[in-house]
């Protein structure tokens, strides 16, 4: 659930600062890159990490038919 919600929040913000603020996405910040290209970057470095602690999480996490095995 917080996986979806934080990479969802994440895009849904990167979606509305690029329909509403256009210039300022489009400032170059170093050489050929842009605010919205640094954005870009960090949405998808977030996106990596994520998944990343979702994964060992859930590798921590007994998987559903280990909790009915062993409650029975």
């Amino acid at each position: 659930m917080s996986f979806a919600l934080v990479n969802g929040s994440a895009f849904a913000v990167h979606v509305l600062l690029a329909c509403s603020a256009a210039e300022l996405m489009a400032t170059r910040v170093w050489g050929e890159a842009s605010i919205g290209v640094l954005a870009l970057l960090l949405q998808g470095s977030l996106l990596v990490w994520t998944a990343a602690r979702y994964d060992r999480l859930a590798n921590r996490r007994p998987a559903p038919q280990e909790i009915l095995e062993e409650s029975r």
